[in-house]
């Protein structure tokens, strides 16, 4: 997504406010000559979801907190916090709930149904489709999209979220986050009519091989393939970078998260198959390089890209469950371009390349891989497994706060063998500024419901400036009683952090920016300000048309934290 490069965000102090209801804020030389207030505890947890299941995939319930040992950088850390998720109920350490298929023995009638309102955020599930239409066969595709969209229909629980993304050279949310599953499943009947590029990169390589067999010389037979790894690599670092910045924006959103790949591509050694083949026709032509090609090969790696991707789905807690489209079909030479058919260590090499991937980010991000299979209803039965069957565990984090990209493992503390352990292996413990920029960014593009603070914003009549854009004057309303305000020698004292960004019509960005308030409040005055509120006034600067703006603000005692969203459509009524 594209960040605007604009003077959105530059925050100003307009007036002191001294209405009805209003404490007013002080000088703008007077906050930044404010000492910050003092040393603050921040106790945060880190949280990591396991599975864990039987090798025949059954999952093991009824585990406790003790059998369980968490490593962060290898050192082991204390569990502080654990839960079970069995279906849409928790349970800690100590409880142990009842059969869920047994009703109680008083009932005569069936539950009510389950509202969104009485699911918690961290249990409501966001869920990702991602279609690598670059990749796909339109055919291997459409077939994975009639089992999704079953899932689709059985997994949307009330609170629950879905949305679908599709990459064909550029990345395109085909449906924004949405509860209705009827929405879901005609996106995929409409992505299911189109094209798919899959058919054209299978000719590509069908026509590079035609030239690796004509050609004259072993090296002229390297240049081709070179160029073929190139175009492969090329189409890679494009869709890395579409799914990467997708999963950024997911940051800030709350609740279980995961990211459904459907894909035939991602090559961990572009155009592997192609260096393998020059192998094959070597010996055929007596060249005197057989063998050579194989290493040759070994200058394209794309391993750290895929890493990269895995890496960014930890960071923004999300679980990749990826799927192979093609199936058990995968290294069947069957094209009618194909003229003659290659050899099995050519087609095994090529299969290989594409599903280590997969695997590879399935398993850093504690997720499935589903490669060499056409039971495509049993991949979506195991991510439903997973859905309604893991446990939480939590640590407390260290002192420290950088983006500083750390490894996790999570083990049994009896280890059994038949046991299956999945979680995420990296995350990063975020900064103050970086976990509030991703939170603002996601309230931008999903409008969070997360407002702790009950903070309120108001926007009043954009002025048209001579440069073509807008001045709009903004007030953000925090009521006192969420603010934490202590005594400082002989004044109260508190202080919050705004944290504000702007975006426009098509969707691009500005910055996130930062200020820091200062509250110094009389003993005599601290009874005035029950029921009263804080007024944050500033102006930002935006283009002409429909706005967006986000606003956040953060405690800088307590940490809590709120958030507001407003359209702002910036046109000259004069």
């Amino acid at each position: 997504m594209k960040r605007l490069n604009l003077t959105y965000p530059v925050v100003l102090f307009l007036s002191l406010m001294a209405t009805p209801g209003v404490v007013p804020a002080q000088s703008q030389n007077q906050a930044a000559s404010a000492s910050k207030l003092m040393e603050t505890v921040d106790v945060r947890v880190i949280n990591v979801d396991v599975v864990v299941t039987d090798k025949k995939g059954k999952a093991i319930q009824g585990l406790k907190r003790d059998d369980f040992q968490i490593f962060e950088n290898g050192v082991p850390k204390k569990v502080s916090n654990f839960y079970e998720v069995r279906g849409n109920k928790t349970f800690d350490a100590e409880s142990e709930p009842a059969p869920a298929d047994v009703a109680p023995a008083t009932a005569t009638a069936p539950p009510p149904p389950l509202k969104a309102d009485d699911i918690p955020e961290h249990m409501r599930r966001r869920i990702i489709f991602f279609v690598d239409n670059l990749s796909l066969a339109p055919f291997n595709r459409n077939r994975v999209f009639k089992e999704m969209k079953e899932f689709a229909s059985t997994i949307m629980r009330p609170g629950d979220e879905a949305m679908i993304a599709a990459f064909n050279r550029s990345m395109k949310v085909r449906v924004p986050f949405t509860r209705d599953v009827k929405q879901i499943q005609q996106a995929l009947d409409g992505i299911a009519g189109e094209s798919a590029m899959g058919a054209s990169n299978k000719s590509e390589l069908n026509q590079t091989e035609d030239r690796i067999r004509d050609a004259q010389s072993y090296d002229d037979a390297v240049a081709t393939a070179r160029s073929y790894s190139e175009s492969v690599e090329h189409d890679l670092r494009q869709t890395a970078s579409s799914l990467n910045g997708l999963m950024s924006t997911l940051a800030g959103v709350e609740g279980k998260k995961i990211l459904v790949l459907t894909s035939e591509g991602f090559q961990i050694s572009p155009g592997k198959e192609v260096f393998y083949f020059i192998d094959d026709v070597a010996k055929d032509k007596q060249w005197n390089n057989a063998g050579s090609s194989i290493v040759e090969s070994m200058s394209f790696d794309s391993t750290s890209l895929i890493q990269s991707i895995a890496k960014t789905a930890n960071a923004n807690n999300i679980t990749m469950y990826t799927i192979h489209a093609g199936g058990l079909g995968a290294t069947i030479e069957n094209s009618a371009e194909n003229a003659k058919a290659v050899s099995f260590s050519v087609s095994q090499a090529g299969l290989s390349n594409s599903t280590d991937s997969l695997q590879m980010m399935a398993e850093m991000t504690g997720g499935l891989s589903a490669v060499s299979t056409n039971n495509f209803a049993a991949v979506f039965r195991n991510i439903t497994r997973d859905l309604d069957s893991y446990y939480s565990l939590g640590y407390r984090a260290g002192t420290e706060r950088v983006d500083r990209q750390r490894n996790l493992e999570v083990r049994l503390a009896r280890p059994n063998r038949n046991y299956i352990v999945r979680s995420r292996q990296t995350f990063v413990e975020k900064s103050t500024f970086a976990e509030m920029s991703d939170r603002i960014i996601a309230n931008l593009l999903y409008k969070t419901k997360a407002n702790d603070m009950k903070i309120l914003m108001k926007t009043t009549q954009p002025v048209a400036l001579d440069d073509g854009n807008f001045k709009v004057p903004v007030e953000v309303q925090i009521p006192m009683e969420s603010l934490t305000i202590l005594p400082q020698g002989e004044i109260f004292a508190g202080g919050f952090d705004l944290y504000v960004a702007v975006a426009n019509k098509d969707g691009d960005m500005s910055d996130v920016t930062q200020k820091q308030q200062q509250i110094r409040i009389p003993p005599t005055d601290m009874q005035k300000t029950k029921g009263k509120y804080y007024a944050y006034t500033m102006e930002l600067v935006m283009e002409r048309g429909v706005n967006r703006i986000s606003v956040g603000v953060v405690d800088q005692i307590s940490n809590t934290t709120g958030f507001a969203r407003e359209q702002v459509i910036a046109q000259d009524l004069r």
